[in-house]
């Protein structure tokens, strides 16, 4: 039985970052180079013959890149264009293409656009033709334009590694906040804006500079997405500053991260939900494997789409799922066999992490017929028990939301700590308590083994080496503990 009070415990923490070997990176639209419609003769390829001409010249200090708001400095932004960048190192290189989304980008990257010459400054806004070309949302999920933007921000670095990088927020998009596109478009920002670490990268959010008092864009763009000439203006005043650093080779004071006065719908809306709610991601921060979350997104969501539409099981949360492909890899083949999974656990994830995964992509684009669900004990040893089971019951909401005619095994979390006392231990336990209720014995299925690790002395040693990760003997019992509910759920 639990209990409070000073003890003397062994603290012992541990990560399983564990890749899935073999694993082919690319098959979703927005990390795949794609040349438009594969037609020689089409105008994007024209403009693209256009500008390498223009590189091939020497290219530009100034660089920036983009779609048709981009390609529009051009046209509806020429006079700014002629007045601001038309002379000197201030002369513009517009590498922007009406329609194109973050795939046709790596593509013209990829053929030579920023080939064979030195830029000073590399300014990009691109991923609202992600969002805005497709109406259904599993099409083209905000994690799978992050991804592009992602890997078209690696091309730059790699192409021109002593430009200075200002990623622009995609600008706001339809008449109100509450606008299916704009929510989209605010769900990328809020997570791009990670990769900017305002030395090489800077983050350039002027979103408010566009609105007025209702939250309407119509003012500046006329058709709420291209901005007027008014638009362009502003873009050059907030830019201004990064472009003139970048020119003077740090030379001028540095120029700080830019990040909208305005609150999204979506940050007005879950101003007081505790954090083990509100959706979180580690997207842009470095693991000492590298930047291996973001991989495992990717990983994930080529899976997704390489699947036929369903997975009989999916299995949700962190390290402790994640190592079926480690320590449980033996029982996870042998489960394959039989039915077709999809493992989406996490090392080091909590709820957050979940909700924003189940949020933004990784609940889909398919049909599970099981979600097995195991969350919490990363929040636990910090946040108060109520909050962590507000976490899950907010991943359960999002599973129905996404997964309507899917069964969900909840698992209370796992045994945590040497004994009995252990706070760990204690503090899932007063999570499991709580979590027990949200089970209705149909949609929502508690099962609960966790009597299974234990030994004549109640410690969970001999099958969690560490007291935490279960070892290959550990996924037996899981399995064997599981298997009556997949085989009823499936049919198989």
């Amino acid at each position: 039985m639990c209990y409070n009070g000073r003890m003397k415990t062994k603290t012992l923490l541990a990560v399983a970052a564990l890749l899935a070997a073999g694993t082919v990176f690319g098959a979703i639209r927005a990390v795949t180079p794609t040349a438009w419609n594969g037609k020689p003769d089409c105008w994007q390829q024209k403009r693209h013959a256009e500008k390498m001409v223009e590189v091939a010249k020497g290219g530009a200090k100034v660089v920036f890149i983009g779609d048709s708001i981009t390609h529009f400095w051009e046209s509806k932004g020429k006079a700014q264009q002629k007045k601001y960048f038309s002379e000197g190192d201030w002369k513009m290189l517009d590498l922007g293409t009406s329609g194109d989304r973050t795939e046709h980008v790596l593509w013209r990257l990829d053929h030579g656009e920023l080939d064979g010459y030195e830029a000073k400054c590399v300014l990009l806004m691109i991923g609202t033709n992600n969002s805005g070309h497709f109406k259904k949302f599993a099409d083209e999920t905000p994690m799978d334009t992050i991804l592009g933007i992602r890997d078209i921000l690696k091309k730059i670095r790699a192409k021109q590694p002593k430009a200075k990088v200002v990623l622009t927020a995609i600008f706001p998009r339809g008449a109100s906040e509450n606008d299916p596109f704009r929510l989209r478009n605010d769900a990328v920002n809020r997570e791009i804006r990670r990769y900017c670490d305002g030395k090489d990268v800077f983050w350039c959010d002027f979103t408010d500079r566009f609105l007025d008092e209702k939250g309407d864009t119509k003012w500046v763009m006329p058709d709420r997405l291209h901005p007027g000439a008014q638009g362009y203006e502003i873009w050059y005043e907030e830019v201004k500053p990064y472009i003139e650093y970048a020119l003077s080779d740090g030379k001028k004071p540095l120029p700080k991260n830019r990040f909208s006065k305005v609150k999204t719908a979506f940050e007005k809306a879950t101003a007081s939900l505790p954090a083990t709610v509100l959706p979180a991601t580690r997207i842009a921060m470095k693991h000492r494997r590298g930047d291996w979350w973001s991989e495992r997104l990717l990983q994930k969501r080529n899976q997704i789409v390489a699947s036929k539409g369903e997975f009989d099981l999916v299995f949700f949360g962190d390290s402790i799922t994640h190592g079926w492909e480690g320590g449980g890899k033996a029982k996870l083949a042998e489960l394959s066999k039989t039915y077709s999974i999809l493992n989406i656990g996490y090392s080091g994830d909590q709820t957050q992490h979940l909700v924003w995964r189940g949020l933004n992509g990784e609940l889909d684009g398919y049909k599970a017929k099981c979600i097995m669900l195991m969350i919490g004990t990363n929040n636990a040893r910090n946040s108060k028990p109520e909050d962590v089971a507000k976490g899950i019951r907010r991943i359960l909401d999002v599973i129905a939301e996404k997964q309507p005619q899917a069964k969900t095994l909840l698992l209370p979390i796992f045994m945590r700590g040497e004994g009995p006392g252990n706070k760990l231990r204690c503090n899932n336990e007063a999570v499991n308590a709580i979590i027990k209720g949200y089970a209705d014995g149909d949609k929502v299925i508690w099962v609960d083994f966790n009597a299974k690790w234990l030994d004549k002395n109640g410690d969970t040693k001999w099958i969690m080496p560490d007291r935490l990760h279960p070892n290959a003997a550990g996924y037996k019992i899981w399995t064997d503990a599981v298997l009556p509910y997949f085989k009823t759920i499936c049919g198989k």
